[in-house]
């Protein structure tokens, strides 16, 4: 089952809470608690602590009060809300149990959760920051930290996640500023010492201190969760300085790429053009099935696609040709963990044959990124299904869907409730909003078909594209086991829907004062 697509797993996850509602913890598999509708949870007030800890929840999903020893997922779920009945001793034993640990992973937290954690913790007379989850010390006030203990404090802070802060608190400058004051740091230059002590800070820092400092900083950004161009063209700098343990650009490799991490995914095409094109077919295809297995975001995919080829770009303009001269596109080609690197657009669509498309093309969709590529892929489709592209098709589009016009999702045949999940697979990337309506409706024009609690499930946030006439038609018993995100965020939802989930929400308060209960928001 684990395998299957994701609707068939939620649909036996509703059968099984259907036949008994008192031990869905009990009888659901724990690689299938993520599917559990948060009503279902709500009544469970005997619960076995090992038994949930085993269990894969979700961080929407789980709010968790008054248990000790929980798992990592279970943890990601405070919120102030959730432990407003309990002692302050209490709620501060849980803060500290979500401090990284040996052996586990690191809990998931957000901003909400971290400053409503920082608020129980900031009477704390000289707490030790290694006993505090790191992404809290993002909030301390820095006037509490004595100046002796300032180097210990920037070094614990260093291992936080600084993706968690809002822009608008623009805490990262405060930061900084600080760091200078405590580490004696002048000018624009850091040393090895104040890079290693900073950590994460520096994925914050602007272009001229990356671009500055000791070399030894390129070793700290590739921890960070994201890079601005500026920032990635001041690496790029420093690399090509040759000042650098990866040594002069004449002398870069396969390895060097290698080395380098997750950096590559970021660099521009005048980094890439450094290497040759056999050096890169081999290193994509070790580096693009890595970044597939961590979910990278498709726009930065597409990216990397593009810089890497655009040496190839530029050549194929300058000798033009309507014929294929890359080399026909087979099935040989598409098992190439590289593919399509190696060809351009106009070589894309003059290697590969109609038939070649349509019987491997959920092969091809898994590794076509590029907006052109996948523009060319479903103009193909238009000739072999001039008529419009039935479910068996759509099933296998992936993020190429996304790239299909308004009109021309009008001519699609979605009949069944698997081609609706499949299109709508959030890891395909965002769908537009207009596009998103019409996949709906294309569902919905199918005599019979409703805006069920599949459905709903299915679509997720993409319900706040609908019309008000269509929501309409939601139900308050196909509301009930909604598993996403508090839909009173989205202003144009009609009154029964929000007064539904109002009423859930009810429900929800009238169960935490009864002790040890897992419950949802």
């Amino acid at each position: 089952i684990l395998s299957a697509p994701e609707i068939l797993q939620l649909v036996y996850v509703m059968k099984i809470v259907s036949i008994d509602e008192t031990k869905v913890i009990e009888n659901v598999p724990d690689a299938l608690a993520g599917s559990i509708p948060r009503v279902s949870l709500i009544s469970q007030e005997s619960v076995n602590v090992t038994l949930i800890n085993q269990k894969q929840w979700t961080q929407e999903q789980v709010v968790f009060v008054s248990l000790c020893r929980l798992s990592e997922e279970l943890l990601q779920g405070f919120t102030c809300t959730s432990v407003r009945t309990l002692a302050e001793p209490k709620v501060k034993q849980l803060v500290k149990a979500c401090r990284r640990r040996s052996g586990r992973q690191k809990v998931q937290l957000k901003e909400s959760q971290l400053m409503c954690m920082y608020n129980y913790m900031k009477d704390e007379t000289s707490p030790s920051f290694t006993d505090l989850p790191s992404d809290i010390l993002l909030y301390y006030n820095y006037e509490e930290v004595e100046e002796a203990n300032c180097r210990s404090y920037f070094s614990a802070v260093g291992t936080a996640d600084y993706s968690v802060l809002s822009s608008v608190l623009d805490k990262q400058k405060t930061l900084f500023n600080n760091a200078q004051n405590c580490l004696g740091i002048s000018g624009q230059r850091l040393s090895k010492d104040h890079v290693e002590v900073l950590g994460n800070l520096t994925c914050t820092f602007d272009p001229v201190y990356i671009q500055n400092s000791d070399p030894a900083i390129i070793e700290s950004l590739k921890k960070c969760h994201d890079l601005s161009d500026a920032q990635i063209s001041a690496v790029q700098s420093l690399l090509l300085s040759g000042e650098t343990v990866y040594g002069k650009s004449s002398g870069w490799d396969q390895q060097t790429l290698e080395r380098l991490d997750t950096l590559p995914l970021y660099f521009t095409d005048d980094f890439w053009s450094r290497f040759s094109a056999p050096v890169k077919r081999k290193y994509m295809k070790v580096f693009m099935p890595f970044l597939r297995t961590r979910n990278t975001e498709k726009p930065k995919l597409k990216k990397l696609f593009k810089n890497c080829n655009a040496e190839l770009d530029a050549r194929s303009r300058i000798r033009r040709s309507a014929d294929c001269t890359a080399g026909n596109i087979t099935e040989a080609t598409i098992t190439d963990a590289s593919f399509p690197f190696g060809y351009t657009a106009a070589q894309f669509d003059a290697c590969m044959s109609t038939r070649v498309l349509r019987d491997n093309l959920a092969a091809i969709t898994e590794k076509v990124d590029d907006n052109d590529f996948q523009r060319i892929i479903l103009s193909k489709l238009k000739q072999v299904y001039p008529a419009g592209l039935s479910d068996s098709t759509l099933q296998l589009l992936a993020s190429v869907s996304r790239q299909a016009t308004v009109d021309e999702i009008r001519t699609w045949s979605i009949t069944s409730i698997d081609t609706l999940a499949a299109l709508m697979d959030s890891n395909n990337g965002e769908w537009d909003k207009d596009k998103s309506k019409e996949v709906i409706l294309r569902y919905l024009s199918v005599a019979g078909h409703t805006l069920g609690t599949n459905e709903l499930n299915v679509i997720g946030s993409s319900i706040c594209a609908l019309n008000i006439s269509t929501l309409q038609s939601i139900t308050a018993r196909d509301l009930r086991y909604y598993t996403h995100s508090n839909p009173r965020s989205h202003s144009r939802l009609p009154a029964h829907f929000i007064q539904s989930f109002m009423c859930l929400s009810a429900r929800v308060q009238q169960c935490r004062s009864s002790g040890s209960v897992l419950v949802f928001i």
